[in-house]
């Protein structure tokens, strides 16, 4: 046998070897990223702290957080679940353990919320070779993952999802990776009643398609969280 010929069979046979040792699992199509912030008096929900205080507002943070990993449920063979933190000096491996238990997390980077939507959605996309994305806050910590699934789903026959709040914003946005335009992070006056028309205006000029799931309520003030506190104790 020549020695090209063998030294190119036992490099096939060398990683044939490996790859049965060590397999090449790929992840997940599907991608649901929870935008959060890690429980930390004085940071989380501050416009419900001018009515209920810091304190009151830590816990009732903990409780939707809580609330939420617990509603959206666990990761499966077709969804991986990721959480991405705020950036704080608070962080480490035990603080994001005992926030997020053991799911991957990953730390949020950009100049504002925009920025920050756009940098983890173009990353998983081009870096990680993610079919579809969603993504959530924790402000309706009843989400739950029948609708998550919902949201994914729409996404075999749309190019994007959208998930319109209340108070004008929209508690979950998503889309196909071949739809991905960052453009529409950009340009958003956040916190306002205009979110969620600034989005639909931005996919109808780009004549793509979309689907729009039911109206849900976030808790942003103090009426918000007593609501909730009444529909858990019911």
């Amino acid at each position: 046998m020549p020695k090209s010929v063998r030294s190119a069979t036992v490099r096939i046979e060398r990683e044939t070897l490996l790859g049965a040792l060590f397999p090449t699992i790929p992840p997940p199509a599907q991608r649901l990223l929870v935008f959060a912030r890690l429980p930390e008096r004085g940071r989380v929900k501050t416009r419900l702290a001018e009515s209920i205080g810091d304190d009151a507002a830590l816990a009732a943070y903990k409780t939707m957080l809580r609330d939420l990993l617990a509603s959206i449920g666990r990761p499966s063979p077709d969804l991986e679940i990721e959480i991405l933190w705020a950036p704080t000096e608070a962080a480490n491996g035990t603080s994001l353990a005992n926030a997020f238990g053991d799911l991957p997390t990953a730390m949020q980077t950009g100049a504002n919320l925009g920025d920050r939507l756009s940098m983890a959605f173009s990353e998983r996309f081009f870096f990680h070779a993610t079919q579809k994305i969603v993504a959530v806050g924790v402000d309706d910590p009843s989400l739950p993952r029948s609708l998550i699934d919902h949201a994914f789903a729409l996404l075999d026959s749309c190019e994007w999802v959208l998930g319109p709040a209340e108070d004008g914003g929209y508690y979950l946005i998503g889309c196909r990776a071949a739809a991905f335009d960052p453009a529409i992070f950009q340009g958003v006056a956040w916190g306002t009643p205009s979110v969620f028309t600034t989005a639909i205006s931005k996919i109808a000029e780009w004549q793509s398609t979309v689907a729009v799931l039911p109206v849900r309520r976030d808790i942003d003030v103090v009426e918000d969280w007593e609501r909730y506190r009444a529909h858990l104790s019911s």
